[in-house]
Protein backbone atom coordinates (compact mmCIF):
# COMPACT_ATOMS: atom_id res chain seq x y z
CA UNK A 1 0.00 0.00 0.00
CA UNK A 2 2.86 2.24 0.64
CA UNK A 3 4.10 1.97 -2.79
CA UNK A 4 0.96 3.20 -4.09
CA UNK A 5 0.91 5.99 -1.78
CA UNK A 6 4.45 6.99 -3.09
CA UNK A 7 3.39 6.38 -6.61
CA UNK A 8 0.25 8.85 -6.37
CA UNK A 9 2.20 10.88 -4.39
CA UNK A 10 4.43 12.23 -7.26
CA UNK A 11 1.35 12.67 -9.88
CA UNK A 12 -0.24 14.60 -7.42
CA UNK A 13 2.61 16.59 -7.91
CA UNK A 14 1.04 18.15 -11.05
CA UNK A 15 -2.24 19.51 -9.02
CA UNK A 16 -0.57 19.80 -5.86
CA UNK A 17 2.46 22.57 -6.69
CA UNK A 18 0.30 24.89 -8.38
CA UNK A 19 -3.01 25.01 -6.27
CA UNK A 20 -0.82 25.25 -3.23
CA UNK A 21 1.51 28.22 -4.71
CA UNK A 22 -2.07 29.97 -6.15
CA UNK A 23 -3.26 29.12 -2.40
CA UNK A 24 -0.11 30.64 -0.77
CA UNK A 25 0.32 34.01 -3.15
CA UNK A 26 -3.90 34.70 -2.46
CA UNK A 27 -3.96 34.11 1.55
CA UNK A 28 -0.28 34.57 2.01
CA UNK A 29 -0.39 31.74 4.32
CA UNK A 30 2.65 29.89 3.97
CA UNK A 31 4.00 32.23 1.27
CA UNK A 32 6.97 32.65 3.36
CA UNK A 33 9.71 30.42 2.72
CA UNK A 34 7.50 28.49 -0.30
CA UNK A 35 10.21 26.45 -1.15
CA UNK A 36 10.90 24.71 2.23
CA UNK A 37 7.02 22.99 1.50
CA UNK A 38 8.51 21.90 -1.83
CA UNK A 39 11.55 20.09 -0.18
CA UNK A 40 14.28 23.04 -1.10
CA UNK A 41 15.05 23.78 2.52
CA UNK A 42 18.35 25.66 3.82
CA UNK A 43 20.89 23.55 5.14
CA UNK A 44 24.39 24.40 5.90
CA UNK A 45 27.20 21.30 5.29
CA UNK A 46 28.29 19.46 8.11
CA UNK A 47 31.99 20.45 9.54
CA UNK A 48 33.18 17.71 11.18
CA UNK A 49 33.02 13.89 11.06
CA UNK A 50 32.01 12.92 14.57
CA UNK A 51 29.09 15.65 14.06
CA UNK A 52 25.21 13.92 14.12
CA UNK A 53 22.51 15.87 13.15
CA UNK A 54 18.73 16.34 14.72
CA UNK A 55 15.89 16.90 12.92
CA UNK A 56 12.97 17.69 15.29
CA UNK A 57 9.75 18.18 13.65
CA UNK A 58 6.95 20.32 15.68
CA UNK A 59 3.98 20.92 14.00
CA UNK A 60 2.57 24.20 15.60
CA UNK A 61 3.60 26.91 18.45
CA UNK A 62 2.46 23.95 21.26
CA UNK A 63 4.69 21.40 20.33
CA UNK A 64 7.64 24.06 20.07
CA UNK A 65 6.78 25.07 23.41
CA UNK A 66 7.04 21.37 25.01
CA UNK A 67 10.05 19.70 22.95
CA UNK A 68 11.77 23.59 23.52
CA UNK A 69 13.67 22.18 27.42
CA UNK A 70 14.67 18.67 25.36
CA UNK A 71 16.81 20.52 22.68
CA UNK A 72 18.10 22.95 25.50
CA UNK A 73 19.30 20.37 27.10
CA UNK A 74 20.51 18.34 24.28
CA UNK A 75 22.31 21.67 23.27
CA UNK A 76 24.30 21.92 26.69
CA UNK A 77 25.59 18.27 26.49
CA UNK A 78 25.92 17.93 23.42
CA UNK A 79 27.41 20.77 21.66
CA UNK A 80 29.20 19.70 18.55
CA UNK A 81 25.54 18.11 17.55
CA UNK A 82 23.80 20.18 14.56
CA UNK A 83 20.06 20.20 15.18
CA UNK A 84 17.29 21.69 12.76
CA UNK A 85 13.59 22.21 13.26
CA UNK A 86 10.81 22.54 11.11
CA UNK A 87 7.24 23.15 11.64
CA UNK A 88 4.04 23.05 9.87
CA UNK A 89 2.20 26.13 10.93
CA UNK A 90 3.06 29.79 10.72
CA UNK A 91 2.77 30.69 14.19
CA UNK A 92 4.90 27.46 15.29
CA UNK A 93 7.55 29.14 12.79
CA UNK A 94 7.40 32.08 14.88
CA UNK A 95 7.68 30.22 18.23
CA UNK A 96 10.88 28.50 16.85
CA UNK A 97 12.28 31.52 16.17
CA UNK A 98 11.93 33.10 19.55
CA UNK A 99 12.81 30.17 21.82
CA UNK A 100 15.27 28.15 19.72
CA UNK A 101 16.85 31.14 17.64
CA UNK A 102 20.78 29.38 18.26
CA UNK A 103 19.32 25.97 16.40
CA UNK A 104 21.46 25.55 13.50
CA UNK A 105 18.02 25.42 10.50
CA UNK A 106 14.58 26.44 11.16
CA UNK A 107 12.09 25.60 8.28
CA UNK A 108 8.98 24.38 7.27
CA UNK A 109 7.74 20.69 6.82
CA UNK A 110 8.13 19.47 3.37
CA UNK A 111 4.68 18.40 1.86
CA UNK A 112 4.62 14.41 2.04
CA UNK A 113 5.34 14.20 -1.84
CA UNK A 114 8.05 11.36 -2.55
CA UNK A 115 10.04 14.42 -4.55
CA UNK A 116 9.56 16.87 -2.03
CA UNK A 117 10.44 14.56 1.64
CA UNK A 118 13.70 12.93 -0.85
CA UNK A 119 14.81 16.16 -1.89
CA UNK A 120 14.43 17.55 1.75
CA UNK A 121 16.41 14.65 3.33
CA UNK A 122 19.34 14.75 0.92
CA UNK A 123 19.65 18.46 2.06
CA UNK A 124 19.48 17.60 5.89
CA UNK A 125 21.20 14.10 6.37
CA UNK A 126 19.69 13.60 9.82
CA UNK A 127 20.96 11.05 11.89
CA UNK A 128 17.81 10.98 13.95
CA UNK A 129 14.83 12.12 13.48
CA UNK A 130 12.29 13.04 16.27
CA UNK A 131 8.66 14.18 15.68
CA UNK A 132 6.88 15.87 18.49
CA UNK A 133 3.20 14.69 19.26
CA UNK A 134 2.09 14.57 16.01
CA UNK A 135 1.86 14.16 11.98
CA UNK A 136 2.38 11.13 11.16
CA UNK A 137 3.63 11.54 7.62
CA UNK A 138 3.50 7.72 6.24
CA UNK A 139 5.28 8.66 3.35
CA UNK A 140 8.22 10.51 4.75
CA UNK A 141 8.38 7.90 7.43
CA UNK A 142 8.65 4.82 5.00
CA UNK A 143 11.83 7.10 3.85
CA UNK A 144 13.19 7.61 6.87
CA UNK A 145 12.94 3.68 7.28
CA UNK A 146 14.15 3.01 3.51
CA UNK A 147 17.14 5.31 4.42
CA UNK A 148 18.08 3.14 7.78
CA UNK A 149 17.55 6.71 9.83
CA UNK A 150 16.35 6.20 13.23
CA UNK A 151 12.99 7.74 13.97
CA UNK A 152 11.39 8.56 17.37
CA UNK A 153 8.16 10.02 18.24
CA UNK A 154 8.13 12.30 21.38
CA UNK A 155 5.49 13.05 23.73
CA UNK A 156 2.71 10.47 21.51
CA UNK A 157 -0.48 10.65 22.53
CA UNK A 158 -3.52 8.93 20.91
CA UNK A 159 -7.18 9.84 21.54
CA UNK A 160 -9.92 7.51 21.57
CA UNK A 161 -11.13 8.79 18.06
CA UNK A 162 -8.14 8.83 16.61
CA UNK A 163 -7.67 4.73 17.52
CA UNK A 164 -10.94 3.89 16.40
CA UNK A 165 -9.80 5.33 13.28
CA UNK A 166 -6.28 3.83 12.86
CA UNK A 167 -8.02 -0.14 13.82
CA UNK A 168 -10.21 0.71 10.38
CA UNK A 169 -7.07 0.34 8.55
CA UNK A 170 -4.68 -1.49 10.94
CA UNK A 171 -2.41 -3.43 8.92
CA UNK A 172 -1.46 -0.53 7.19
CA UNK A 173 -0.70 1.97 10.39
CA UNK A 174 0.52 -1.14 12.51
CA UNK A 175 2.99 -1.35 9.96
CA UNK A 176 3.41 2.75 9.91
CA UNK A 177 3.78 2.86 13.65
CA UNK A 178 6.57 -0.20 13.90
CA UNK A 179 8.61 1.33 11.70
CA UNK A 180 9.58 4.41 14.49
CA UNK A 181 12.51 3.39 16.25
CA UNK A 182 10.87 3.94 19.55
CA UNK A 183 7.09 5.34 20.33
CA UNK A 184 7.99 7.68 23.51
CA UNK A 185 4.55 8.34 24.90
CA UNK A 186 2.97 10.82 26.88
CA UNK A 187 0.89 8.13 29.47
CA UNK A 188 -0.15 4.69 29.71
CA UNK A 189 -3.05 4.56 28.45
CA UNK A 190 -1.67 6.21 24.79
CA UNK A 191 0.78 3.41 25.26
CA UNK A 192 -2.23 0.84 25.50
CA UNK A 193 -4.26 1.71 22.79
CA UNK A 194 -0.81 1.34 20.51
CA UNK A 195 -0.27 -1.71 21.85
CA UNK A 196 -4.26 -2.71 20.56
CA UNK A 197 -3.36 -2.08 17.24
CA UNK A 198 -0.76 -4.50 16.88
CA UNK A 199 2.23 -2.15 17.96
CA UNK A 200 5.90 -4.14 19.39
CA UNK A 201 6.26 -3.45 23.01
CA UNK A 202 9.47 -3.30 22.34
CA UNK A 203 8.82 0.11 20.80
CA UNK A 204 6.50 1.64 23.09
CA UNK A 205 7.76 3.88 26.39
CA UNK A 206 5.86 5.95 28.94
CA UNK A 207 8.06 9.37 29.51
CA UNK A 208 5.82 11.86 30.68
CA UNK A 209 4.12 15.18 29.44
CA UNK A 210 6.99 17.57 28.71
CA UNK A 211 4.32 20.22 29.18
CA UNK A 212 4.80 19.85 33.05
CA UNK A 213 8.66 21.20 32.71
CA UNK A 214 7.51 24.56 30.75
CA UNK A 215 5.62 25.69 33.35
CA UNK A 216 6.25 29.29 34.37
CA UNK A 217 5.66 30.51 38.50
CA UNK A 218 5.74 33.58 38.81
CA UNK A 219 6.47 36.09 42.17
CA UNK A 220 4.24 37.52 44.20
CA UNK A 221 5.86 40.77 42.90
CA UNK A 222 5.12 39.77 39.42
CA UNK A 223 1.43 38.48 39.94
CA UNK A 224 0.75 42.23 41.46
CA UNK A 225 2.06 43.85 38.42
CA UNK A 226 0.31 41.69 36.01
CA UNK A 227 -2.66 42.76 37.73
CA UNK A 228 -2.02 46.42 37.49
CA UNK A 229 -1.36 45.67 34.01
CA UNK A 230 -4.67 44.40 33.44
CA UNK A 231 -6.05 47.33 35.16
CA UNK A 232 -8.30 44.86 38.16
CA UNK A 233 -8.15 45.90 41.52
CA UNK A 234 -6.27 44.23 44.07
CA UNK A 235 -9.28 43.52 46.00
CA UNK A 236 -11.28 42.12 42.65
CA UNK A 237 -11.81 38.62 42.22
CA UNK A 238 -10.95 37.01 39.05
CA UNK A 239 -11.98 33.79 37.42
CA UNK A 240 -10.97 33.08 33.35
CA UNK A 241 -12.35 31.48 30.86
CA UNK A 242 -8.92 30.03 28.70
CA UNK A 243 -9.18 28.79 25.26
CA UNK A 244 -12.92 29.20 24.66
CA UNK A 245 -14.72 28.15 21.23
CA UNK A 246 -17.43 28.83 19.54
CA UNK A 247 -20.89 28.35 22.21
CA UNK A 248 -19.07 28.16 25.30
CA UNK A 249 -18.55 31.92 25.81
CA UNK A 250 -22.65 32.68 25.93
CA UNK A 251 -23.12 30.41 28.50
CA UNK A 252 -19.95 31.81 30.14
CA UNK A 253 -21.09 35.05 30.09
CA UNK A 254 -24.38 34.10 31.43
CA UNK A 255 -23.24 32.38 34.24
CA UNK A 256 -20.59 35.41 35.20
CA UNK A 257 -23.81 37.95 34.83
CA UNK A 258 -25.70 35.58 37.49
CA UNK A 259 -22.16 35.20 39.56
CA UNK A 260 -21.89 39.10 39.97
CA UNK A 261 -25.14 39.51 41.19
CA UNK A 262 -23.84 37.29 44.00
CA UNK A 263 -19.87 38.50 44.16
CA UNK A 264 -20.01 42.37 42.54
CA UNK A 265 -16.12 42.69 42.75
CA UNK A 266 -15.84 39.43 40.23
CA UNK A 267 -14.26 40.11 37.33
CA UNK A 268 -14.36 37.69 33.96
CA UNK A 269 -11.41 37.50 31.85
CA UNK A 270 -12.72 35.67 28.58
CA UNK A 271 -9.99 34.70 26.03
CA UNK A 272 -11.08 32.96 22.69
CA UNK A 273 -8.33 30.31 20.88
CA UNK A 274 -8.45 32.24 17.77
CA UNK A 275 -8.10 35.48 18.15
CA UNK A 276 -9.67 36.03 14.96
CA UNK A 277 -12.93 35.28 16.83
CA UNK A 278 -12.74 38.21 19.23
CA UNK A 279 -15.08 40.92 17.25
CA UNK A 280 -17.72 38.02 17.21
CA UNK A 281 -17.21 37.54 21.01
CA UNK A 282 -17.50 41.30 20.94
CA UNK A 283 -21.13 41.17 19.42
CA UNK A 284 -21.88 38.39 22.04
CA UNK A 285 -21.12 40.84 24.93
CA UNK A 286 -22.76 43.79 23.80
CA UNK A 287 -25.68 41.89 23.00
CA UNK A 288 -26.04 40.87 26.37
CA UNK A 289 -25.05 44.37 27.92
CA UNK A 290 -22.42 43.57 29.53
CA UNK A 291 -19.75 46.15 30.55
CA UNK A 292 -16.39 45.09 29.08
CA UNK A 293 -12.94 46.40 27.98
CA UNK A 294 -10.61 44.91 25.39
CA UNK A 295 -7.04 43.86 26.48
CA UNK A 296 -5.76 45.45 23.20
CA UNK A 297 -7.55 48.97 24.06
CA UNK A 298 -5.95 48.79 27.45
CA UNK A 299 -2.57 49.29 26.01
CA UNK A 300 -3.63 53.10 26.05
CA UNK A 301 -5.85 53.60 28.86
CA UNK A 302 -6.24 52.90 32.51
CA UNK A 303 -9.70 52.25 33.03
CA UNK A 304 -10.95 49.41 35.69
CA UNK A 305 -14.37 49.88 35.55
CA UNK A 306 -15.28 46.66 33.52
CA UNK A 307 -16.94 43.40 34.38
CA UNK A 308 -15.36 41.48 31.59
CA UNK A 309 -11.81 41.46 30.27
CA UNK A 310 -11.44 40.37 26.35
CA UNK A 311 -8.02 39.10 26.21
CA UNK A 312 -7.26 39.50 22.32
CA UNK A 313 -3.82 39.45 22.37
CA UNK A 314 -1.32 37.17 22.07
CA UNK A 315 0.75 34.92 24.67
CA UNK A 316 -0.56 36.54 28.15
CA UNK A 317 -3.16 33.97 29.43
CA UNK A 318 -0.28 31.92 31.49
CA UNK A 319 0.56 34.78 33.49
CA UNK A 320 -3.48 35.57 33.55
CA UNK A 321 -4.13 32.59 35.45
CA UNK A 322 -1.56 34.02 37.75
CA UNK A 323 -3.68 35.78 38.74
CA UNK A 324 -7.10 34.37 39.01
CA UNK A 325 -9.25 32.40 41.78
CA UNK A 326 -10.51 29.77 39.38
CA UNK A 327 -10.29 28.71 35.62
CA UNK A 328 -12.25 27.54 33.26
CA UNK A 329 -10.65 25.89 30.37
CA UNK A 330 -12.64 25.55 26.72
CA UNK A 331 -12.90 23.30 23.94
CA UNK A 332 -14.58 20.68 26.45
CA UNK A 333 -18.51 21.81 27.30
CA UNK A 334 -19.81 21.25 23.02
CA UNK A 335 -19.21 18.16 21.25
CA UNK A 336 -16.90 16.73 19.88
CA UNK A 337 -14.74 19.14 21.68
CA UNK A 338 -11.10 17.58 22.52
CA UNK A 339 -9.70 20.09 25.34
CA UNK A 340 -6.61 21.87 25.46
CA UNK A 341 -4.08 22.41 28.40
CA UNK A 342 -5.43 21.67 31.79
CA UNK A 343 -1.89 22.13 33.41
CA UNK A 344 -1.28 25.79 32.65
CA UNK A 345 -3.67 26.94 35.63
CA UNK A 346 -3.07 24.44 37.96
CA UNK A 347 1.01 25.29 37.63
CA UNK A 348 -0.42 28.60 39.00
CA UNK A 349 -1.93 26.74 41.77
CA UNK A 350 -5.37 27.74 40.69
CA UNK A 351 -8.35 25.11 40.69
CA UNK A 352 -9.54 23.99 36.67
CA UNK A 353 -12.84 23.51 35.43
CA UNK A 354 -13.28 21.35 32.37
CA UNK A 355 -16.36 20.16 30.49
CA UNK A 356 -16.96 16.59 29.37
CA UNK A 357 -15.51 16.82 26.29
CA UNK A 358 -11.76 16.55 27.26
CA UNK A 359 -10.18 13.35 24.90
CA UNK A 360 -6.96 14.92 24.13
CA UNK A 361 -6.87 15.71 27.70
CA UNK A 362 -8.23 12.92 29.34
CA UNK A 363 -5.44 11.34 31.33
CA UNK A 364 -4.73 15.00 33.24
CA UNK A 365 -8.16 15.05 33.57
CA UNK A 366 -8.34 11.98 35.35
CA UNK A 367 -5.51 12.86 37.32
CA UNK A 368 -6.63 16.44 38.53
CA UNK A 369 -9.88 15.01 39.14
CA UNK A 370 -8.46 11.82 41.29
CA UNK A 371 -6.01 14.72 43.09
CA UNK A 372 -8.96 17.34 43.85
CA UNK A 373 -7.54 20.23 41.76
CA UNK A 374 -9.88 19.56 38.76
CA UNK A 375 -13.62 19.48 38.20
CA UNK A 376 -15.90 18.12 35.21
CA UNK A 377 -18.55 20.43 34.60
CA UNK A 378 -21.49 19.55 32.23
CA UNK A 379 -23.37 22.27 31.76
CA UNK A 380 -24.06 26.13 32.89
CA UNK A 381 -25.61 25.35 36.50
CA UNK A 382 -22.86 22.59 37.61
CA UNK A 383 -20.46 25.63 36.02
CA UNK A 384 -22.61 28.16 38.69
CA UNK A 385 -22.41 26.35 40.85
CA UNK A 386 -18.74 25.23 41.20
CA UNK A 387 -17.39 28.62 40.36
CA UNK A 388 -19.43 30.01 43.41
CA UNK A 389 -18.02 27.56 45.78
CA UNK A 390 -14.37 28.05 45.13
CA UNK A 391 -14.80 31.91 45.30
CA UNK A 392 -16.84 31.83 48.53
CA UNK A 393 -14.37 29.44 50.20
CA UNK A 394 -10.71 31.39 50.46
CA UNK A 395 -9.31 29.00 53.19
CA UNK A 396 -9.75 26.05 51.10
CA UNK A 397 -8.12 27.91 47.73
CA UNK A 398 -5.17 28.84 50.29
CA UNK A 399 -4.44 25.27 50.54
CA UNK A 400 -4.71 24.34 47.39
CA UNK A 401 -1.44 26.09 45.70
CA UNK A 402 0.78 23.80 47.86
CA UNK A 403 -1.30 20.80 46.56
CA UNK A 404 -1.15 21.54 42.91
CA UNK A 405 2.61 22.53 43.34
CA UNK A 406 2.93 18.84 44.50
CA UNK A 407 1.26 17.59 41.60
CA UNK A 408 3.32 19.18 39.07
CA UNK A 409 6.65 18.67 40.85
CA UNK A 410 5.46 14.89 40.75
CA UNK A 411 5.22 14.95 36.71
CA UNK A 412 7.85 16.69 35.92
CA UNK A 413 10.90 15.12 33.98
CA UNK A 414 9.73 14.23 30.45
CA UNK A 415 12.14 16.69 28.55
CA UNK A 416 15.33 15.24 30.81
CA UNK A 417 14.16 11.29 30.59
CA UNK A 418 13.92 12.25 26.93
CA UNK A 419 17.50 14.58 26.19
CA UNK A 420 18.57 11.36 27.55
CA UNK A 421 16.95 8.93 25.41
CA UNK A 422 18.17 10.74 22.67
CA UNK A 423 21.79 10.70 23.74
CA UNK A 424 21.44 6.60 23.94
CA UNK A 425 20.39 6.92 20.71
CA UNK A 426 23.21 8.62 18.96
CA UNK A 427 25.82 6.66 21.24
CA UNK A 428 24.26 3.46 19.63
CA UNK A 429 24.49 5.01 16.02
CA UNK A 430 28.12 5.83 16.76
CA UNK A 431 29.05 2.16 17.36
CA UNK A 432 27.30 0.93 14.66
CA UNK A 433 29.24 3.54 12.10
Amino acid sequence: MIFFYHVFSVFAILVVVPCFALYSLFSRNKWRRLNDHFGLVSSSDKTENTQKTIWFHALSLGEVVGVTPTIRLLKKSRPQDRIVISVTTDSGFEAAKRKLSDVDSIFFFPLDCFVFTWTALKKIKPDLFVLVETGFWPGFIHILHLKGVPALLFNGRISSRSIRKYKIFSPFFSKHFNRFTMLCMQNPHSKNKLESLGIEKSRLMVVGDPKFDTLPNPSQEKRTKVRQKLCIAPLSMVWVAGSTHEGEEEIILDVHARLREQFGNLILVLAPRRLERCMHVTRIILSKRISFMRRSEQLDKSDHDFSVLLLDTMGELAEVYSICDVAFVGRSLMAPGGGHNLIEPVAQGKPVLFGPFVENNQHNADELIKSGLGIRINNANEMEESVKNWLSNKIELAKLEGKAKGFILHHQGASRRMANFIETQLVELKTIN
